[in-house]
């Protein structure tokens, strides 16, 4: 309990910089949408006369002992922009309104993955990068349901067929619904589809935990190309594209109405749905200059 209410004391005024005896210390983050992934780039730099294996020893522990620090400045601002959790609220956002989740801290450090930690060119420091599963070790500490709300079903004959995913174009700017501005599409890590009669196509209520758990609600590409694409919609996925925004953030994507009832046409692609079968193809915050 009262590392707990540390956790909510530091959360809630938190330090602009981390100090430690005879030591430098800076971090950034990265989020690679394609792959679901956080990464959290550490450097230290100690003082002359340190010893390596001190280093070493010292900058991991620094790194676990400052871990809901970093954890927090890396969900604020990673390196392109603020983490969004939907069109609507941003990770932190979402934290903010149930501090419960701050509970779960220690399962987060204890799944998160070393990629590398290597010495500094001139021996005087630590170069570490560590990896968290944006689905698995974030998102996970925010799915409410244990079955999907199932997805409309039209009966009235629309031009279909058995599709084994939905692939949506939404590059470039685009109209917001309900406002009078033009915005690009902002990744998110549990997206919403809808059609321009505002029925829902895709949300995260509407997709199974375990997939969720997988891959989120839908995959985000700049490379149409990317072989990954393919694993996740399939050999015969329907195309689209988005027609507008909607949401605080704009993360959310309208697409034809026609469009929607192709997945809608008795129910037979409900499937692709409950699974998150949907990929997003639009540049990336890291891909753009």
């Amino acid at each position: 309990m009262l590392r707990y209410l540390a956790l909510v004391i530091i959360f809630l005024f938190p330090f602009s910089i981390i100090y430690a005896q005879g030591v430098e210390f800076d971090y950034y983050s990265t989020v690679d949408w394609s792959k679901g992934e956080m990464f959290i780039n550490v450097e230290t730099v100690f003082a002359p006369g340190s010893g390596t294996v001190r280093i070493r020893d010292n900058s991991e522990d620094i790194f676990k002992e400052n871990f809901f620090k970093i954890f927090m400045d890396s969900i604020k601002k990673d390196k392109y922009g603020q983490l969004y959790f939907n069109s609507f609220f941003t990770v932190e956002e979402k934290i903010q309104a149930d501090p419960n989740i701050l509970s779960n801290i220690d399962d987060v450090y204890n799944n998160i993955i070393k990629i590398f930690s290597i010495y500094t060119r001139d021996t005087t420091g630590m170069n570490m990068q560590y990896k968290l599963d944006i689905f698995k070790n974030i998102g996970s500490y925010f799915i409410k349901h244990k079955e999907p709300i199932r997805s409309e079903k039209t009966i009235l004959w629309t031009p279909s067929d058995k599709y084994t995913g939905i692939i949506i174009y939404a590059d470039g700017s685009y109209p917001v619904h309900g406002e009078n501005n033009l915005s690009s599409l902002q990744p998110a890590i549990y997206p919403a589809v809808y059609d321009e009669r505002m029925r829902k196509v895709l949300s995260v209520e509407m997709v199974k935990p375990a997939y969720l758990l997988e891959w989120g609600s839908a995959g985000y590409f700049s490379d149409p190309n990317d072989p990954a694409i393919k694993e996740r919609v399939g050999d015969n996925p329907l195309y689209t594209a988005a027609r507008k925004l909607f949401g605080r953030y704009s993360s959310d994507i309208i697409i034809p109405a026609a469009d929607a009832d192709k997945l809608f046409y008795k129910g037979q692609n409900a499937n692709l749905i409950s699974e998150g079968r949907f990929v997003i193809i639009s540049t990336l915050p890291s891909d753009k200059p």
